[in-house]
């Protein structure tokens, strides 16, 4: 992605992020907008890392993300996230613990990054609304994955995969990371995508 692209204003890149969630209006994030700095991060480039505590979110304009662990010396890939997206250690931000996971660009990501009250004494209903839905969203992205690896065949994952996900996702992830996502050796996930193309 070229340095010049166009970035939303905080409030713009507020207002498509909430959009899928009615019960979070833009005008109760103002306080958001105010604190929103503009960030750009390098593909590879970590945004948080495993031992952060965080208390703070990226609001992706532009660029994919994604969310791994790393178990025996192999990076296992938890989530994907595409423009616009919310990125952080979300069980750290939502426990108070260190995070226990990598959240790394995958392209050059463009965007904002802003700080979360995290005292629940402190929080307004805004707040208390925009911790639930990132909570909801967390907690249903692992179910998804979790239900598809154990449910279904390296075909069915990779068809779900392609239903399900984002297009730029889907379009724009490399295959080794795609293939980590699905549980899958990357020679297997290359066998699949042959034999869906002929």
């Amino acid at each position: 992605m070229g340095h010049n692209r166009q970035i939303l204003s905080p409030e713009e890149l507020l207002a498509a992020a909430v959009a899928p969630y009615p019960e979070v209006r833009v005008s109760d994030l103002t306080g958001f907008a105010q604190r929103m700095r503009p960030v750009r991060y390098a593909p590879q480039e970590p945004l948080f890392q495993p031992g952060d505590v965080c208390t703070e979110v990226v609001l992706a304009a532009h660029g994919l993300v994604r969310a791994y662990y790393i178990h025996d010396a192999r990076e296992v890939n938890l989530r994907f996230l595409g423009p616009p997206n919310v990125a952080t250690a979300f069980g750290s931000l939502i426990t108070g613990a260190p995070a226990s996971e990598w959240v790394a660009a995958v392209t050059e990501v463009v965007g904002y990054r802003v700080s979360l009250e995290v005292d629940p004494n402190r929080r307004t209903l805004a707040q208390e609304r925009l911790f639930r839905i990132l909570a909801e969203q967390h907690y249903l992205s692992m179910d998804r994955r979790l239900r598809m690896i154990q449910s279904k065949s390296g075909k069915e994952r990779y068809a779900y995969f392609c239903r399900v996900m984002d297009p730029r996702i889907v379009a724009g992830m490399p295959a080794y990371h795609v293939a980590s996502y699905l549980g899958l050796a990357p020679e297997t996930l290359s066998r699949i995508k042959g034999q869906l193309e002929r």
